[in-house]
């Protein structure tokens, strides 16, 4: 089983519009939801992978027992929830039809309490007890104060049971980490900017950032940039991953399912340039699908002899 957390879930409502502008009273043609938040995609992918995945995250009021339901019966994946104070927050995706068109609409994140940190925590540390969790996944943004420092001590609780654990965030709980370090750390060139307190790195910039990583234990670490080549190291050896071109449907979610890529392939044992393949293979399979987290095998396997890697020396 591998765990999946996400601190900041919500509910990913998008509605189809004919062509608008603001201003517009505009009555929409369908709606669909989705349990979004980074974990809960990286969730789906692993399972489309065949892997077992369990989410994990905190849910509150009314709209966080919809996404309790939606899970179990949309999703068929049976998560471990943390009941907050808090409401789950809503995304609204307005989505133009026949475009690539969309604007999301995002509630304030809910002010999690520290007494609700510590439950989750428990509850992870118990799963681990158990003895049948493989890897844990960490993503997505921290939502209050008292969970910026939460990855890092589940980071803690995995080296401690001395399981594999992968790291997408940014922000005070990427700031946060100390100690115990994970052993892949995933960002994007503007989320590593933030980090660096930078506002356009080079890439120097970059590759000295994974090099200190890789000094504190960090066996691969990868700065993506969208569409544009991206920047690895595995295991003191530096590569440089280019994507193939494509006519991406909806590019959300692709770094959760290069997240859910990367452990899939480390857990069945790949070679860094095979690891990385897998990958992105599936970041890309993801963009071209509406869901996030809805990859096609046969897409992943055409798109892995698409990606191209090179070796490159410091």
């Amino acid at each position: 089983m591998i765990l999946c957390v996400t601190l900041n879930p919500c509910l990913d409502r998008t509605l189809t519009v004919p062509h608008w502008v603001p201003g517009d009273s505009v009555r929409g043609t369908a709606i669909r939801e989705v349990v979004g938040g980074k974990g809960n995609n990286v969730a789906r992918t692993l399972a489309r992978l065949g892997r077992l995945a369990r989410p994990v995250m905190f849910i509150g009021g009314p709209v966080g027992s919809h996404c309790a339901t939606l899970l179990r019966e949309q999703d068929n994946l049976d998560a471990l929830l943390v009941q907050t104070e808090a409401p789950t927050r809503i995304i609204l995706t307005v989505h133009t039809d026949g475009t690539p068109e969309q604007s999301a609409f995002f509630d304030p994140d809910p002010p999690v309490l520290p007494k609700e940190a510590e439950a989750l925590h428990q509850r992870v540390q118990e799963c681990l007890r158990e003895g049948e969790v493989e890897a844990i996944t960490l993503s997505g943004s921290s939502p209050s104060p008292a969970t910026h420092e939460l990855f890092s001590e589940l980071i803690a609780l995995a080296r401690g049971a001395k399981i594999p654990v992968f790291l997408d965030t940014y922000g005070p709980a990427l700031d946060a980490i100390w100690g115990f370090w994970p052993d892949l750390i995933q960002l994007n060139r503007r989320e590593a900017a933030m980090h660096l307190q930078k506002r356009s790195p080079t890439d120097a910039d970059l590759r000295e950032l994974l090099t200190r990583w890789a000094g504190r234990g960090v066996a691969c670490a990868i700065v993506t940039d969208g569409p544009n080549p991206a920047i690895a190291r595995i295991h003191g050896r530096a590569f440089r991953v280019h994507p193939p071109k494509i006519v991406s449907v909806n590019p959300i979610g692709s770094g959760d399912s290069l997240l859910a890529g990367l452990a899939d392939a480390w857990l069945s044992g790949l070679p860094p340039e095979g690891f990385l393949r897998h990958g992105f293979a599936c970041a890309l399979a993801n963009a071209l699908v509406w869901d996030a987290g809805a990859i096609n095998l046969e897409e992943v396997r055409r798109q892995f002899e698409a990606v191209e890697i090179t070796l490159v020396s410091d």
